[in-house]
């Protein structure tokens, strides 16, 4: 019987390359790989990703190959950031001209990790979040998920702040549309 790593444990150890040869500055990247990666793996999927334990790992493989040019601990967690919302974008547009091709069934089987993650709670927001522009949805996730502010935002997709503002107006307006409204009991 062969033991299988965690999927966490099994990122860390791709993206340093051997799990019994530390390296001198991996304790910095360890810690934020615990403290980091399910929030990032969370964010994939908010922004809507089919695979989100994979883009989170590909973001800490790629930070852990950059690690020592980044210029400092605290500009890992943007960088991560970023590269999560990238990678994102990147799948979501590969799915899209994937789903174009004539040759095989549209076939939009949600995924059991996305299933559990989503809960059924959060079902409705969910799908209301993925009824929006892939624009609203990242900003509206990076908004009220990961709390940041609109400057923020802005450095992470590349926009401008302005930008960030009406497009959370214009999310908000759509999501308000597509919930139904609770009773306030």
């Amino acid at each position: 019987m062969q033991y299988q790593q965690s999927a966490p444990r099994a990122a860390r150890t791709a993206a340093s390359g051997h799990a019994s040869e530390p390296r001198a500055d991996s304790a910095g990247f360890d810690a934020l790989f615990d403290e980091s990666f399910e929030r990032m793996k969370r964010l994939a999927f908010l922004l809507g990703a089919d695979d989100p334990e994979n883009i989170a790992q590909e973001a800490f493989t790629r930070l852990h190959g950059r690690w020592r040019s980044l210029g400092g601990p605290d500009k890992a967690l943007p960088y991560l950031r970023r590269t999560v919302v990238n990678l994102s974008r990147s799948r979501l547009r590969h799915l899209r001209v994937v789903r174009r091709a004539p040759k095989e069934p549209n076939r939009d089987i949600v995924s059991a990790e996305a299933t559990v993650l989503a809960g059924h709670a959060n079902r409705a927001v969910h799908e209301a979040l993925l009824g929006l522009t892939p624009r609203q949805r990242q900003v509206l996730v990076l908004r009220y998920w990961l709390d940041l502010d609109q400057q923020a935002i802005a450095e992470t997709l590349g926009i401008a702040v302005g930008t960030v503002k009406a497009t959370t107006s214009h999310a908000m307006t759509a999501l308000r549309a597509a919930l139904p409204e609770e009773d306030d009991r």
